[in-house]
């Protein structure tokens, strides 16, 4: 039998417009979004007012929609103990670096944000809480993926092709894995536009009491404000990163 058959249609649209959405670059509309999802778009106006709501889109004032307050809470719930610990320890690196500080974990070939604390300064990189963003294209995913073994991330990306996301996204299979190495050798991960345009950071993995990377952190700024300073958000990342996993 056809396992789809077994699937739900609605539903699945309806996972597929977070998806979409949770990658989007800026605030898709309606019509935007139907073309993305191959489907009418009085289909996908049904689909997002259902998501609206729940709570799991938002809307501007301009009719443009983004991910909703309920995918926040929602992803606060995962890593209860990680977070609990992380969270004094993200607040004090936030405070001490002045700029945006994320808590993810690795699901697959992604990165799921399940924290963050925001830069106080008027240019700043968002919070990306409830997004998922490809490992590859992020420093916090590269700092995770340097925690497998070879055979590991061998398995997990077969194809030697990678996912653009940014300007300067790795797109080769070859590439990800030399920087991989680079991380392994030097303990940290660093990411100029390559999950968006104009941003940076640092991303450093989250190593608990028994030697497995639990998580990873980052420090993410405007890339012309993050090179200067590159040393010391180096050394906090990884001093903070150190702090947590020796309560895991």
């Amino acid at each position: 039998m056809n396992q789809q058959s077994h699937t739900s249609q609605t539903l699945d649209r309806g996972l597929q417009i977070l998806e979409i959405l949770a990658s989007a670059p800026a605030d898709m509309t309606i019509s935007e979004i139907a073309t993305t999802l191959d489907v009418h778009r009085t289909i996908a106006n049904r689909l997002v007012t259902t998501l609206l709501n729940r709570h799991f889109l938002s809307r501007s004032l301009v009719g443009r929609y983004r991910l909703g307050t309920r995918l926040v809470c929602l992803a606060a719930t995962i890593g209860g103990e990680l977070r609990t610990i992380a969270r004094p320890i993200l607040m004090a690196l936030n405070e001490e670096t002045s700029e945006t500080v994320h808590l993810v974990v690795l699901t697959g070939t992604d990165v799921l944000f399940i924290d963050a604390f925001e830069s106080p300064r008027a240019l700043r990189v968002a919070s990306r809480v409830g997004r998922l963003l490809p490992a590859h294209a992020t420093s916090v995913g590269k700092a995770l993926l340097a925690s497998l073994s070879d055979e590991e991330l061998k398995a997990l990306y077969p194809a030697t092709r990678l996912e653009k996301t940014a300007p300067g996204t790795i797109t080769n299979r070859s590439d990800l894995f030399k920087q991989v190495e680079l991380v392994r050798r030097q303990g940290y991960s660093t990411s100029f536009e390559e999950s968006e345009a104009g941003v940076g950071s640092v991303g450093v993995a989250i190593v608990d009491r028994n030697g497995a990377a639990r998580a990873a952190l980052s420090i993410a700024a405007p890339s012309s404000r993050l090179t200067p300073e590159l040393p010391r958000l180096i050394a906090a990342a990884a001093q903070s990163a150190r702090q947590i996993g020796e309560q895991l």
